[in-house]
């Protein structure tokens, strides 16, 4: 009996450990916005943003993490992503080596040991020209000098031998045919619904912006700013002629000022809460639509590469709980109480 609750525990703890390097984790770590967005007490303020730094030095750490992850599975795979890339285009291992090691002992050449190179370079990549597309390099330097009429009939012609070539061999031709039509079709699936999600967060953008942009808000923000002006004028016609501060119009510009500050806090801020909720709902929403579309992304990726290098599930949801959190952030953005505000003079 002791043994097998030793075991429970150990796979609670599992899967608590790999739940945490989840999106959903992450969002739930989160605090929820304070009700008093527009108080002049600072330290709800300092604690809802030290509370939300926590997540995000654990969210970084976590990305970091698979960042490594990915960088080292990829480099791992180059090889076979490269050689299944040669294979794609028709051209033979042998040909492909060849122009490597080339590559690799013209690096540092110079005058005709260079040309020497390029020359070699320049005939491999004929051969390799020939087998992938049966066209030669010559056939190429030909085929710009002729007219649009001579144009015409290569392009005839070179259609006529395409098609021999698939009479010859169909199945070659019709396996080839289903499998890039598999390939569109996922693309296709893929950008839809990436088109879907991008659009959705576009639109939550701009509603942020629209906040920032809207005319009562700028107004007051140039009130508030106008004001401050006024208070240094104040403070320097003190400094430059030495007769008495103004007390009194300094506090009443004061006054101004907190209240225009109150003002525009409870103007902007509700709207911005708002949103913000709206926003959390669509992260939250969506995170299944976001596994699916990573899903789509490694799919194409593996297709297209020939090697399976997904990373670990969650990424994309991870990046959009990045973005809700840089957003969250901004939660007191409107309050602008500070230190200006604790003094009259």
């Amino acid at each position: 009996m002791k043994t097998i609750f030793i075991l429970f525990l150990l796979m609670f703890a599992m899967i608590y450990a790999n739940a945490q390097v989840r999106p959903e984790a992450y969002l739930s770590q989160l605090p929820s916005v304070p009700g008093d967005i527009c108080s002049d007490e600072t330290k709800g303020k300092n604690e809802f943003i030290s509370k939300v730094n926590e997540v995000i030095e654990q969210l970084q750490t976590e990305l970091a993490r698979r960042h490594e992850n990915n960088e080292a599975k990829v480099e791992a795979n180059k090889p076979k992503m490269m050689d299944n890339a040669m294979k794609q285009t028709g051209v033979s291992p042998e040909l492909t080596q060849q122009m490597m090691a080339l590559e690799e002992q013209s690096k540092g050449a110079t005058g005709d040991q260079k040309k020497a190179y390029e020359a070699q370079k320049k005939a491999l990549a004929d051969q390799m020209m020939q087998q992938s597309m049966n066209i030669s390099m010559g056939e190429i330097e030909n085929l710009k000098k002729m007219d649009k009429a001579g144009q015409k009939a290569w392009a005839t012609a070179y259609a006529t031998e395409k098609q021999a070539e698939v009479a010859a061999d169909p199945k070659k031709y019709q396996d080839q045919n289903a499998r890039e039509m598999q390939k569109y079709n996922l693309v296709q699936s893929q950008k839809q619904l990436s088109d879907s999600l991008n659009a959705q967060q576009n639109r939550y953008m701009k509603k942020f912006t629209e906040i920032d942009e809207s005319d009562d808000g700028k107004k007051l923000l140039n009130r508030i700013n106008s004001i401050r002006q006024e208070i240094a004028d104040l403070y320097n016609e003190y400094a430059k002629t030495g007769t008495g501060l103004d007390e009194n119009k300094l506090e009443a510009l004061r006054g101004e000022m907190r209240m225009a500050k109150v003002s525009y806090c409870n103007i902007q801020s509700p709207k911005y809460i708002n949103v913000l909720a709206e926003y959390k709902s669509f992260i939250q929403s969506s995170m299944s639509a976001y596994y699916r579309l990573e899903k789509l992304s490694n799919e194409v990726t593996k297709m297209q590469t020939g090697v399976d290098i997904s990373p670990e599930p969650g990424q994309f949801g991870l990046d959009n709980v990045s973005r809700y959190i840089m957003q969250l952030l901004d939660a007191y953005k409107y309050n602008l109480y500070g230190p200006e505000d604790w003094t009259i003079g």
